[in-house]
């Protein structure tokens, strides 16, 4: 009887698996959604490539839900996504979705601490510890659960900021029209001047401030498809520097004022946007500064395309590349216009402390990680809101090779990078956690021979 018992629940299983072997198309039935308090069901729904009673051929239905999966992840509303499917066994073509979130702490009032420098590297290096700015920021990045993000700015001390910026994603729904905004008052106690040796030369306006700026801008965007997005940003900045710099430089007139228009186009289909491993990014953008309104507008155009690459090779180890190329038709911008190497995310890893104002260069960077600790997720016994107590960390081990040619005309006579071939080689140890916070500490030796220990907070590539 029990060997009985034993064939016929055998048979079944596999008559129930052939059946279903059958099936080509699925039905989405039902979605349902859990642990959204505050995000509205909309937003969520929103980044499914699918919707309720769709027809999705078999094959194609496991590439849908990662592709979602992402998508909801990448909106940075929420710490943790889970996305299951159930299927009811009386009918084998229809799915339930359940979608589970553990949604992030929105409103933030935190404390504020900044040095005067490109990086914390040239901020060590000056060894003047007192050129700190300090203050607070309050952000809400969830408002009324529907993405939209305010950011309220009080910052004092050496440089000052204050100001506030609005982004309403669906500001225009039916046509995926998002705008975001702002305005912002900044003083600046010094501002670099020039720059000698590829070393930057600051200007400090002792108890009168360098630099003066009121700026403004509004940004409207708009999403095609769940991974690209059009950007047209147009600004107003108004100026007033030091009447003691334009003896040092005369690209600092006291008053200067212009309007400028940039474009931007994002292309993204990174698995994760703080620390990925997985997918490709694509960034173009177009800037023109000076719109010829006033006197003082300046004539700047430039270019700059942004490409990166993730892909796992086996196991745990995974590769990164990165490649940016910027082009300029004016090499005789205003010197605070002209950044090239060495600002911002731009720059060969081993030469953090130098900076290349040429506006055209071509940089790669490369990295081979190894994943010492796998995504791990924790929960902090004394913490009892998942907003914090469950946490999730990894950390990676990385081998870096970055390279870059910068040109421009005329040379600078000081700098001996301009028009030269320069790379840079180390080891690295990145730290990954919630809320996107990544903490890096890299070795490394470049092609002048020079060696030394940095420290970054974002994702190398």
């Amino acid at each position: 009887m029990k060997c009985l018992l034993s064939f016929l629940l055998l048979f079944s299983t596999i008559m129930l698996n052939a059946q279903q072997d059958t099936i080509s198309n699925v039905v989405i039935s039902d979605i349902i959604l859990d642990g959204n308090d505050v995000t509205k069901s909309s937003i969520i729904l929103k980044e499914l490539t699918f919707s309720l009673g769709d027809t999705i051929n078999i094959h194609d239905f496991e590439e849908e839900i990662r592709l979602s999966k992402e998508n909801i992840q990448n909106t940075t509303l929420f710490n943790f996504v889970d996305v299951k499917c159930i299927r009811d066994d009386n009918k084998p073509d229809e799915l339930t979705i359940f979608i589970s979130v553990t949604e992030r702490w929105y409103l933030w009032v935190y404390p504020y601490v900044s040095y005067a420098d490109r990086n914390i590297n040239a901020w060590y290096e000056a060894d003047e510890f007192e050129r700190f700015s300090y203050g607070f920021d309050v952000e809400h990045r969830n408002f009324f659960g529907l993405k939209h993000s305010i950011k309220l700015t009080f910052i004092s001390g050496y440089n000052q900021n204050y100001g506030v910026t609005y982004d309403f994603p669906d500001i225009i729904q039916k046509y995926n029209l998002g705008l975001k905004s702002g305005v912002a008052y900044k003083r600046d106690k010094e501002i670099a001047y020039a720059t000698i040796n590829n070393k930057i030369s600051y200007f400090n306006g002792d108890d009168v401030f360098a630099k003066q700026t009121g700026y403004l801008f509004i940004e409207p965007y708009y999403r095609f498809g769940h991974r690209n997005k059009l950007f047209l940003n147009f600004s107003y900045s108004d100026t007033y520097f030091h009447d003691s710099l334009s003896c040092l430089n005369p690209d600092f007139d006291k008053h200067f004022q212009y309007f400028s228009l940039m474009m931007t186009f994002k292309n993204d289909y990174r698995d994760e946007q703080n620390y990925p491993l997985k997918g490709h990014y694509l960034e173009i953008m177009m800037e023109k500064n000076g719109l010829g309104c006033f006197e003082t507008s300046p004539d700047v155009f430039y270019g700059k395309i942004t490409a990166d690459w993730y892909q796992p090779i086996k196991g745990r180890w995974y590769w990164a590349s990165n490649l940016t190329l910027k082009m300029s038709d004016d090499n005789d911008a205003p010197y605070f216009l002209k950044q090239g190497l060495g600002y911002k995310n731009d720059y060969v890893r081993t030469y953090e402390l130098y900076v290349i104002d040429a506006m055209n260069f071509a940089l790669i960077k490369n990295n081979l990680k190894f994943a010492i600790l796998n995504p791990l997720t924790r929960y902090l016994p004394l913490i009892k809101n998942d907003r914090f107590g469950k946490i999730h960390f990894a950390l990676y081990a990385n081998l870096f090779f970055d390279c870059a040619y910068s040109w421009k005309m005329p040379c600078d006579e000081t700098s001996f990078l301009d028009n030269k071939f320069i790379f840079g080689t180390g080891i690295g140890i990145d730290f990954v956690t919630y809320y996107d916070k990544v903490i890096r500490f890299e070795y490394g030796v470049n092609d002048m021979g020079e060696d030394g220990l940095f420290i970054h907070f974002v994702a190398p590539i």
